[in-house]
């Protein structure tokens, strides 16, 4: 007797395999092209929030007799962004805090410490611990808050002082900022250095040529208005469209295991804090790399592997004031005609420096 066979419906082994091998590759091409989309659509956030800090330093201007805010109180650690909140909607926060011979940290790491504090120190660290997502990039991999340990012997602390994205530009000729050799105190004013790096006479970065600079120590205070100075719209001759006011930086990647580690003097590291930092009240203003960066240094500069964290390191001292982002190729800039652009890290060096200075009279091409 003869049986009828009936051909079992359904993939063979061979067949599951070769199906699961071209969705394989199916999502292996997709999957860059899914990233790409979404790296675009974080590279304009960043720039919308570099538009808004823009538009704030604009009104600020508009308020202060045309004139950008300061870097940051020199002797007492707010910085530029403390003083434009009222104009990022953020008054009720600006109402906290309180400027001038009021201290950004504490000596014991704080805890429970809240903006509604009777202690104004206290209220300056809540706010430092605050997330401000104007401040972040969301390419950056600079997300969780620090805890922070400053220079000053014995050290000041903030329990967890949130990173940044975002900086001033102070300079476009000053590759560092370095310190004072010895100590504290008015007389012990930073070394800049010449355009071959030897050092100079001792200036304060009041001196500098950005457009994000700070007052002589004597004058640099919240109650004197808060802006830069004689830095406004009328100081940049060089034109607003060709100075810029604020870019990115990515802050060192080892920065949770060394923030909490005291510095020595004359060390650096590549910290960038969001409303206020203890370090640029201790040396009198000089470590302005918490809230500023140098456009006479490359974008995405690398970071060294040896003589780290020295002043004494040129490259170390280069790396901590660059700026530089997680966006593939460059990073944002906001110019201080209120636009915001995208500048690769290809950027001819003399062009990108002269972005930085606001009245060096450079001429600036296509970039």
């Amino acid at each position: 007797m003869q049986l009828n066979q009936k051909r079992t419906e359904g993939f063979t082994l061979v067949e599951l395999l070769v199906v699961i091998a071209i969705i394989g590759i199916l999502i292996g091409m997709l999957l860059p092209a899914v990233q790409q989309v979404r790296e675009a659509a974080r590279r304009t956030q960043c720039a919308n929030k570099l538009r808004q800090i823009g538009l704030a330093t604009h009104n600020f201007a508009s308020a202060y007799n045309s004139e950008f805010p300061m870097l940051g109180e020199a002797q007492e650690g707010g910085h530029w962004s403390a003083f434009i909140l009222p104009f990022m909607e953020q008054t009720n926060l600006y109402n906290k805090l309180s400027f001038g011979s009021v201290n950004w940290a504490d000596s014991s790491a704080a805890t429970g410490a809240t903006l509604d504090s009777q202690f104004a120190h206290l209220r300056q660290i809540a706010a430092s611990e605050l997330e401000l997502e104007f401040m972040k990039c969301p390419s950056s991999s600079a997300t969780a808050a620090v805890f922070d340990a400053s220079v000053y012997s014995p050290p000041w602390f903030v329990a967890a002082r949130q990173p940044a994205n975002y900086l001033g530009v102070v300079t476009g000729i000053q590759p560092n900022d370095w310190k004072p050799a010895f100590g504290w105190g008015r007389t012990n004013r930073a070394y800049w250095t010449d355009s071959s790096g030897s050092r100079m006479e001792t200036k304060h970065h009041s001196e500098l040529d950005g457009l994000i600079v700070t007052r002589r120590p004597e004058e640099a205070r919240i109650s004197q208005g808060g802006m830069a100075g004689d830095c406004g719209f009328s100081s940049c001759t060089d034109g607003t469209s060709n100075t810029v006011l604020f870019g990115e930086a990515e802050p060192d990647p080892d920065l949770v295991a060394t923030a909490s580690t005291q510095e020595n003097p004359n060390t650096g590291r590549k910290d960038h804090w969001a409303l206020g930092g203890d370090d640029f009240d201790n040396w009198e203003g000089t470590d302005w790399s918490e809230q500023g960066g140098s456009t006479a240094v490359a974008i995405n500069y690398p970071k060294p592997v040896d003589a780290r964290y020295s002043d004494a390191s040129p490259e170390w001292a280069a790396y901590e004031v660059s700026f530089g982002s997680r966006h593939p190729g460059g990073a944002t800039f906001a110019r201080a005609d209120g636009s915001v652009g995208f500048i690769t890290d290809s950027i001819e060096p003399s062009i990108f420096s002269g972005l930085g200075t606001r009245a060096n009279g450079e001429v600036i091409g296509d970039y």
